[in-house]
């Protein structure tokens, strides 16, 4: 699983990094099934992160497969919340399912990042949006 991040996670603090990565982390492990490419992808991703009391706790988090709990981040805006949304939907949708856990995460996030449930709902169609033309879902990794 790649994804062609649209949010530009080299440009973010390291507290931001973390809390987007624990958030990807959440996301992978929202549908309760964690596939091999997708623990590789969050291998990479947590090579993001450069707290390495973060990584570590994450990597528990995946190894036991318990979605990490995950708080409102502060000080980001919603050009940015909104980017990370649109990622971590992609994240999601990369198996070309969208499961109702997903979703539920989805709109959890989204309201922790300030959006109101219209708002959030919205991006859910976007997640059925993306299915309907999978090939938009992957692309090579950036960062």
């Amino acid at each position: 699983m790649d994804i062609d991040f649209k949010t530009k996670i080299s440009t973010l603090s390291t507290r931001h990094r973390v809390w987007f990565c624990t958030a990807m982390v959440a996301m992978v492990l929202a549908d309760g099934n964690i596939e091999r490419n997708e623990v590789d992808f969050i291998i990479r991703v947590l090579g993001l992160i450069k707290d390495d009391a973060a990584i570590e706790r994450l990597k528990k988090f995946i190894q036991y497969k318990t979605v990490p709990p995950l708080g409102a981040p502060m000080g980001i805006d919603r050009k940015l919340g909104m980017s990370m949304i649109v990622d971590l939907i992609r994240i999601a949708v990369s198996d070309n399912v969208f499961a109702e856990s997903e979703k539920h995460m989805i709109r959890d996030i989204g309201g922790k990042l300030g959006f109101s449930p219209p708002e959030v709902e919205k991006l859910v169609m976007f997640g059925f949006e993306l299915i309907a033309r999978p090939q938009a879902a992957g692309g090579a990794t950036g960062t």
